[in-house]
């Protein structure tokens, strides 16, 4: 496949230079006091806060926000199920932890390296599992062989991966995260610090040996920049989606909409017009709609998914629940009942196909959701 794009795609947020962090849980200039620092930093100066502006990434990511889409045009929930039960996650360890939250989180950032660990250096040539007890591996596996049947792009080469925030243990790997991200850092101090990172993990009474949302709850697909072409599964977002009691089909879905990237990747559709005129988040809506419709165009045909019309609602809610109204974001995702509108779109075009053994090709499913795509993102506010 041709490699000429790096894209990460959190199901809530970009993959941008924040990761998934979320800013309304974050603090911005807090640091440890001294006093706790010695417990988990023996190599470490307690006062070693890590900046985010310093982080490199393998290709440069463009953020160029500007405030176009007017918020009052549109029905947008201050809260969805799924990103309240995230947050009290984030809440539950903030407050009961807050000395370890600000070692990790603020001060060395390591609620990131579980993502660029599995960006940048896993491979399908180590085995993969997905879910915090490896229970989606088979769903998702399946799921990979499926949808790779199902669309018409070359896909062989896309490697399926977990994220894992129980890498965080491991300190070789979780230092050569933070030498790539951080390249000014000794190989003296990024061993202290992916020491302290695990000593402060395997401290925690909340964090459960790295099994939290707050190091996995993204997906997303990457294309480029040197790297294999990837689809990324976070352990946290699915445990997210069977907290709210999705998790029967909320895997399917989120692989489908991932792989749709990979489609985009493959056939150029980031050089749109859609893709590329207007703000940052006019751009990233535009891909991540149509990915949401592409899934469900999949989860829905005869020859795909095959879910019913009860499956079909449920998944829709997937997308609901995904919905963002970060209206000035490079990371915008489309307001909820933008997402439930490009579902929609696609169930109606596998529902009303005349001949129901058969599949569009990605090319035909584009021009369709291009044609569709001004009515998805019409104002809908009273």
């Amino acid at each position: 496949m041709r490699r000429t794009l790096l894209v990460g795609t959190c199901l809530t947020i970009t993959l941008t230079i924040s990761g998934c962090q979320d800013s309304a849980t974050a603090p911005t200039a807090a640091r440890v006091a001294p006093a706790a620092s010695r417990v988990l930093q023996s190599e470490l100066n307690a006062d070693t806060v890590l900046d985010l502006a310093e982080l490199q990434l393998p290709s440069s990511a463009r953020i160029a926000d500007q405030d176009v889409i007017n918020p009052r045009d549109y029905v947008c929930p201050a809260s969805t199920d799924v990103t309240a039960w995230y947050r009290s996650q984030i809440l539950d360890f903030r407050t009961k932890e807050p000395a370890l939250y600000t070692v990790l989180v603020t001060n060395l950032l390591a609620d990131l390296i579980p993502t660029y660990e599995a960006l940048l250096f896993q491979t399908t040539d180590t085995p993969q599992s997905f879910g915090y007890n490896g229970e989606y591996t088979r769903i998702l596996q399946k799921a990979e062989r499926d949808v790779k049947r199902f669309w018409d792009i070359p896909s062989a080469d896309i490697q399926l991966i977990g994220l894992h925030g129980t890498v965080l243990l491991d300190v070789e790997r979780t230092a050569q995260t933070y030498r790539t991200l951080f390249p000014t850092l000794s190989p003296a101090t990024a061993l202290a610090i992916a020491q302290t990172v695990r000593n402060a993990v395997l401290q925690s009474q909340t964090l459960n040996g790295g099994n939290h949302p707050i190091f996995s709850f993204n997906a997303f697909a990457a294309s480029g920049g040197g790297i294999p072409d990837k689809i990324i599964m976070g352990d946290g977002v699915l445990a997210g989606f069977d907290a709210v009691g999705l998790g029967d089909v909320a895997p399917q879905a989120a692989y489908a909409h991932e792989f749709a990237h990979q489609i985009q990747f493959e056939n150029g559709y980031f050089d749109d017009p859609f893709a590329t005129a207007g703000s940052a988040a006019e751009r990233t809506r535009y891909t991540e709609l149509m990915a949401d419709a592409y899934a469900a165009y999949y989860l829905t045909h005869k020859r795909g998914g095959t879910l019913n019309k009860k499956r079909v609602a449920q998944f829709l809610q997937v997308y609901y629940q995904l919905g963002d109204c970060a209206f000035t974001s490079s990371g915008h995702h489309g307001t909820p009942n933008q997402r439930l509108a490009a579902a929609q779109l696609g169930f109606d075009l596998a529902d009303q196909a005349q001949k129901q053994g058969h599949i569009m090709s990605s090319e035909q499913f584009h021009a369709l959701f291009v044609a569709a795509y001004p009515q998805i993102i019409a104002p809908d506010a009273p």
